[in-house]
């Protein structure tokens, strides 16, 4: 059994294993430790990861990256609006909403959702495993954003099961970096709280959490999150500067040329690296556009004028963070930095100038999440012995429940049933009193901080009948699962039977006359007013504790009497609003099977020419023709 933890960048990919001796990053076909997360379409084949790099330079409309970007968002969503503005390759609104992405494939053009494209990202990270341990893989642990919606952390599963995969657990970037650092530390004090704040500036986000530790655990105190702030920013403040600078200069508008467009985006990343270690870096690119050469230079301040607005924003999430955890800059006793994009110095004075101290950098920056990953594969597989660590999470949003009474004129009911914070995972139970189907909507609180429709998903309850022909007792089952997506699990009917006669010589247990759901229900909690007690609900109970109570005033021959419930489990129907049906992951799974199989006979025809090729030299190398006295002598030597 595989245990392998996969990174999920938006600019690349990581892929880490679990190996008797520890946790190991591998390398993939170029033996690179880092694999881009880009799809290029080709007229006969894919190019994924390494080889999707090297073809996205000339094939720049074709060339799908920054998957994550499109995952689980509304085409309107105006953080996806932004981004699609330096998006090469043309991406439209599909007939559910969400957006499609265009790309000219085998000859034809095709379109593509971006669970399609992310399952093809999965399915490369998934050969370079088995690559390396020279065995299947199945099992995984997935790393995802904390920010990450219901429909997003759905839409990763879809996207994994096309590919072949199954998650144990999609597993929080942040909470990963917390148990890749807190696991092999033996100095963890056993009472006192060690308070530890991680902060994660990739290429599109920036992640803060703040996670205290005792001896043999860890406890995620708060998440925050801004959700367009990292490394690419900071790239697109040099793209900006150098392209308005070279418009001027040069008189060429990269803007209308999309692999002018790529050639110095690339060179800004560069730049900014260089920038992170010296005060001024130099720029040269050349042929940028119109055959022309074109030269820049900039100084480190001159870049940190211009990153101004992002650099403002720095302190919102450490803000935010340290308040949920309700804790101090002194309380936070290490600040742990991370990320690709947190090697710009500004970014570490900020953070040194809030917390007071300055941060640390004792992991890994890129591959801290794979190895989080791959550890709690490790923790969940039954196949490896792991140190005991418990993983404490929280979950970072509030989900609650809608429902309509069964009154016409009441306004649907709502309440907060998984508050922000709630453990991962959990499940409460709800009681309802009806009479025939209803529905309940999982909905999100924070709509305007995560930029979503309200409705999750809807239920449909029913039908049922109940014996008695009144309304019947419900008790619905909602469960928050090991990913962070909230679904109900079940619906049972609750009847209490006819009462049956005990004899007198029988001790009659002490419990008998409670319901059997209060010792059978495990880890469940009734929430307050989440029960719609309308229509004689309330009647009902204080009935039940009347008869508990009354006292046996007959003679020693009264026969007591013995309550049973009869459960009975009802149909719940479940509506998923963007996720794929059954019938769609059918389809997408064969789809993915088939553009596969293409790649394999492409790259099994390569093969098959490269060693007839490499024949013929072998050949030439083995046969000599000498010419003697006008004839022509064939001498094969080694043939």
């Amino acid at each position: 059994m595989s245990v392998v933890g996969f990174d999920l960048g938006n600019e690349s990919c990581i892929v880490g294993v679990a190996r008797q001796r520890g946790i190991d990053v591998v390398l993939n076909e170029e033996s690179k430790r880092e694999t881009p997360a880009i799809v290029c379409f080709g007229d006969k084949q894919r190019f994924i990861g390494t080889a999707g790099a090297a073809n996205s330079t000339m094939n720049p409309k074709n060339s799908i990256s920054q998957i994550k970007r499109l995952l689980g968002r509304k085409f309107a969503d105006p953080e996806l609006q932004r981004d699609l503005q330096s998006f090469p390759f043309r991406v439209s609104e599909g007939p559910d909403g969400f957006p499609l992405v265009h790309a000219r494939y085998l000859g034809e053009e095709h379109a593509f959702t971006p669970t399609q494209l992310l399952a093809m990202v999965l399915s490369n990270l998934k050969a370079i495993a088995e690559d390396n341990l020279k065995s299947a893989v199945v099992d995984c642990c997935i790393g995802i954003p904390v920010y990450f919606t219901d429909l997003q952390r759905r839409s990763v599963l879809d996207a994994a099961t096309i590919a072949g995969l199954r998650p144990l657990r999609l597993f929080h970037e942040t909470t990963a970096t917390a148990l890749a650092y807190g696991i092999y530390k033996t100095d963890l004090p056993e009472n006192d709280q060690l308070n530890v704040a991680f902060v994660d500036v990739g290429h599109a986000s920036m992640q803060v959490s703040i996670v205290g530790y005792k001896k043999g655990q860890l406890k995620m105190l708060s998440h925050a999150y801004d959700r367009s702030l990292g490394g690419r920013d900071f790239d697109e403040a040099l793209f900006k500067h150098f392209a308005a600078k070279f418009k001027e200069e040069y008189k060429i508008d990269v803007y209308q040329n999309a692999r002018a467009c790529i050639r110095l985006r690339v060179a800004c990343e560069k730049l900014k690296k260089m920038l992170s270690a010296n005060p001024e870096a130099p720029m040269n690119i050349e042929c940028l556009m119109d055959e022309k050469d074109v030269r820049g230079f900039i100084k480190r301040d001159e870049f940190e004028q211009i990153s101004a607005p992002v650099l403002e924003r720095v302190k919102g999430p450490l803000e935010k963070a340290l308040a949920e955890a309700g804790l101090t800059t002194e309380s936070v006793h290490f600040v742990e930095v991370v990320g690709s994009g947190s090697r710009v110095p500004a970014i570490i004075r900020i953070i040194t100038e809030f917390f007071g101290k300055e941060p640390r950098r004792t992991m890994n920056a890129s591959e801290c999440v794979a190895r989080g990953c791959a550890l709690q594969c490790a923790i969940l597989s039954p196949t490896f012995k792991v140190r005991e660590f418990q993983v404490n999470e929280g979950f970072p949003f509030s989900i609650a429940l809608s429902w309509k009474p069964d009154s016409q004129n009441n306004e649907p009911q709502q309440t907060v049933v998984f508050p922000k914070g709630n453990p991962i995972p959990s499940v409460k139970a709800l009681t309802f009193y009806r009479s025939n189907t209803f529905a309940v909507d999982v909905l999100n609180v924070e709509t305007e901080d995560l930029q979503v429709t309200q409705k999750i998903s809807t239920y449909m309850i029913g039908p049922f009948q109940s014996s008695k022909g009144e309304k019947a007792k419900l008790k619905v089952k909602v469960r928050l699962n090991i990913h962070g997506i909230v679904s109900l699990e079940s619906a049972t009917m609750l009847e209490e039977e006819v009462e049956v006669p005990v004899s007198t010589t029988s001790e009659v247990p002490k419990d008998a006359n409670k319901m059997e759901t209060d010792a059978a229900d495990v880890n469940m909690q009734e929430p307050k007013g989440t029960t719609d007690t309308a229509e004689g609900a309330t009647g009902d109970g204080a009935q039940d504790s009347e008869e508990k109570s009354a006292p046996m005033d007959t003679d020693a021959k009264t026969e007591p009497s013995k309550r049973k419930v009869k459960k009975t489990n009802v149909p719940v129907a479940e509506l998923v609003y963007g996720a794929m049906g059954s019938a769609e992951l059918e389809k997408a799974v064969e789809k993915e099977y088939e553009m596969a199989l293409q790649d394999r006979v492409m790259e099994e025809t390569k093969e098959k020419k490269n060693s007839v090729e490499a024949y013929v030299y072998d050949m030439r190398n083995k046969v000599c023709w000498i010419a003697c006295f006008g004839e022509v002598l064939l001498i094969c030597s080694g043939v």
